[in-house]
């Protein structure tokens, strides 16, 4: 999926971060980058900042909700 597509129709975007449990798999769509497939950590305790692992890389990171990112998830999990 470019940047520029819709998510599947079969997703949701969350915005309470706080919705969603460790485990959850989830798409990241962060400006300027490439949609990933990741899976739910932790949120921090304002639902601002959300750590994330990412499926291809199995790297880590630390997602900001005030640089515009967006977290997408099955329409039944989040």
């Amino acid at each position: 999926m470019k940047p520029s597509e819709a998510p599947p129709a079969d997703m949701v975007r969350v915005t309470n971060w706080l919705g969603l449990a460790a485990g959850a798999p989830v798409m990241v769509r962060r400006p300027g980058r490439v949609p990933a497939a990741a899976t739910v950590e932790i949120a921090t305790p304002d639902g601002k900042i959300l750590w994330v692992r990412y499926w291809a890389s199995a790297e880590r990171a630390m997602l900001h909700k005030a640089d515009g990112t967006q977290v997408w998830c099955e329409a039944n999990i989040g």
